[in-house]
């Protein structure tokens, strides 16, 4: 309920732009399925700049979305990959996320979605399927470049250890896994935005009532975590939710890459 109300309210703001730019009429409403405030389009157009920049993501690649949402990623993929004859397949807690998106991009064979009803503290209480039981829906080495976007911050260490080995198990060799998340470190603990307190050996969180609100995980567990999936980290980067920033992304990005 809390998070329809506050997607209602991120509704409520986006209207007057709505109104006054047609192509940001056909937006999905965040009443239905709040992933996050900022502007539909521009947000997902950033975040394949950031993938393209940072991730190596390129036109003939088969992607892999975690955690799609309504689809403000798969967007701007679905025309570079439809040039490039690349293929997309992503997927989400939300059953109204993937049924916007399937509904959005009808007729479209490239872009491909699924459901799959993880629990999640924040975003599917009712959820059957345990975090740590999780399997993704694609076969043994047969994606160029998975994608978790804030996805790792509303999630606990177990549950992030289980999807870093189900990238590393999907991802062909030389394959890269990108992730965002609130990565601390000592003097990068929290901020003025993200207040963090102590909840347990590796993470710290905002609401310790509801952990899976905001939650950042201490930088030697994200390594060992991306260490013990096989994966080797390449790229670091920090985000803007706490300075010093090297780049202009909210959250801090890691890329991986399977050998």
């Amino acid at each position: 309920m809390r998070r329809t109300l506050a997607g209602a309210l991120t509704d409520l703001k986006s209207l007057p732009h709505r109104l006054a730019d047609p192509a940001r009429r056909a937006e999905p409403w965040a009443f239905v399925h709040n992933v996050g405030d900022g502007d539909f389009v521009a947000v997902g157009r950033q975040l394949v700049r950031h993938l393209t920049d940072h991730a190596g993501l390129k036109p003939s690649d088969r992607v892999l979305d975690i955690g799609c949402g309504n689809g403000r990623v798969a967007e701007p993929l679905a025309d570079l990959l439809g040039i490039g004859g690349g293929g997309y397949l992503g997927f989400d807690i939300s059953r109204a996320g993937i049924a916007a998106c399937r509904r959005r991009f009808r007729g479209r064979a490239h872009m491909g979605f699924e459901h799959l009803d993880v629990w999640n503290g924040e975003y599917n209480m009712g959820g059957k399927l345990a975090e740590a039981e999780v399997v993704f829906p694609a076969a043994d080495a047969s994606i160029d470049l998975a994608f978790a976007t804030s996805v790792f911050t509303h999630m606990r260490m177990p549950a992030m250890r289980r999807y870093l080995a189900e990238g590393a198990r999907v991802l062909k060799p030389g394959g890269r896994f990108a992730f965002t998340a609130f990565a601390l470190s000592p003097g990068r603990e929290a901020s003025e935005v993200f207040a963090f307190e102590p909840f347990d050996a590796t993470s710290k969180v905002i609401d310790p009532r509801y952990p899976e609100r905001a939650i950042g995980h201490w930088r030697p567990a994200i390594e060992a975590a991306v260490a013990e999936a096989g994966l080797t980290l390449r790229t670091s980067l920090a985000g803007l939710w706490a300075p010093p920033a090297d780049y202009d992304g909210g959250q801090d990005l890691f890329v991986a890459v399977k050998a």
